[in-house]
């Protein structure tokens, strides 16, 4: 399905669209600024956060690429690895997590042990990668980069999100800092 110009330009600036941005962007600022001391302020920041994003994210409209081609991812490997190594310093311990394996893993009866700083820097790459095409202004590629944003979502970051989400509630309601806890 086409966009005309006035479809396209009703979506890449639509309400619900410019909310979504704004929260995708706050999240990654405040990815981008950690120094590895944040402790229980990260884990109460990013709950904040990722329920943001995601409320935000169930308010968009549908779109259709206009392009075949799509879009160049702007997060390196090093940036994502960099991001990962700070979450996991915040975290210490408190990084893993244990569940059961998911249809394309493995076997679904087996456990799967992964780490939340490897999803929130999967949806942290994400949200950067959208945000950065947006901020372009160039409206048939605003309209590409959310339309491979839903895509993805529906892929695994959507998934991603609720999985660190729901890690980090626990670590929440739970009272963890792992930031004021003794190491021996």
């Amino acid at each position: 399905m086409e966009n005309n110009g006035e479809q396209l330009r009703d979506f890449v600036y639509s309400g619900p669209l410019i909310d979504f941005v704004r929260a995708a962007n706050d999240c990654c600022l405040y990815l981008e600024a950690l120094k590895g001391d944040e402790g229980r302020d990260f884990i109460s920041t990013m709950v904040n956060h990722l329920s943001a994003v995601y409320n935000l994210y169930l308010g968009l409209g549908e779109t259709s690429p206009v392009f075949d081609s799509g879009v160049e991812p702007t997060v390196s490997e090093q940036d994502w690895s960099t991001l990962f190594q700070r979450i996991a310093l915040i975290l210490k311990e408190h990084n893993d997590v244990v569940r059961i394996a998911e249809d394309q893993e493995f076997d679904r009866s087996e456990i799967v042990r992964h780490t939340i700083s490897e999803d929130l820097s999967d949806v942290y790459q994400e949200l950067r990668d959208f945000t950065s095409i947006y901020s372009r202004g160039i409206e048939e590629l605003m309209n590409d980069a959310a339309w491979e944003l839903q895509q993805r979502f529906t892929e695994h970051w959507g998934g991603k999100l609720l999985r660190a989400l729901l890690a980090l509630h626990t670590l929440y309601t739970e009272g963890v800092d792992p930031g004021g806890e003794e190491h021996v």
